[in-house]
């Protein structure tokens, strides 16, 4: 399964693809960070020993966007974006770890849940696993060539994502104003 790093990554580019980069740079580090920890979240299974279970599927995008856009998360401009923004975000996180090496069973993550309990894994693998067991011999080198595998993958897809929303003008409320970069409670 991907690092934190590539799944932050992940997550910030699909977020601002739904809610633009937000202005001033102090709302930019608010809702960068907002969508990476989301991104990275479904992970926390692992304290728990659920490791790519119902935190990894599209149910648990829902139910963290529906949270989201009730609680008004700083991430976007209205509470629909906020919705789709952290649903896309949460959502990378297994579609990452579907097209990762995965060696410990259950293969694959449950993607489709509440739906279904089936495990799903891509037929071909883009991402290397990152190794947990830090006692292990190569735990470093490995680790550190899966995480910057990950950067030279997905850094150029946030970056691009990033620059082509910001340059892209606001739409107008009907009412002729600006849309803002946050939302209201």
């Amino acid at each position: 399964m991907p690092s934190p790093v590539g799944h932050a990554l992940a997550a910030v580019a699909a977020g601002w693809a739904i809610a633009r980069p937000a202005t001033p740079r102090r709302a930019l580090i608010v809702q960068s960070s907002i969508l990476a920890v989301v991104g990275a979240a479904p992970d926390l299974d692992l304290l728990i020993n659920r490791h790519s279970a119902e935190t990894h599927s599209l149910g648990a995008a829902v139910i963290v966007a529906t949270l989201a856009a009730w609680m008004a998360w700083p991430v976007a401009d209205t509470r629909w974006r906020i919705w789709l923004a952290v649903a896309l975000a949460w959502a990378t996180h297994p579609l990452l770890d579907a097209l990762a090496d995965d060696s410990s069973p259950p293969i694959g993550i449950m993607a489709f849940w509440p739906v279904t309990h089936v495990y799903v894994h891509a037929a071909w693998t883009i991402f290397d696993s990152i190794y947990r067991h830090w006692w292990e011999a190569g735990f470093l080198p490995h680790n550190l060539r899966a995480i910057a595998k990950e950067i030279v993958l997905l850094a150029p897809i946030t970056a691009a994502v990033g620059w082509l929303r910001r340059s892209t003008p606001l739409r107008s409320r009907p009412d002729g104003a600006p849309r803002p970069d946050r939302a209201g409670p």
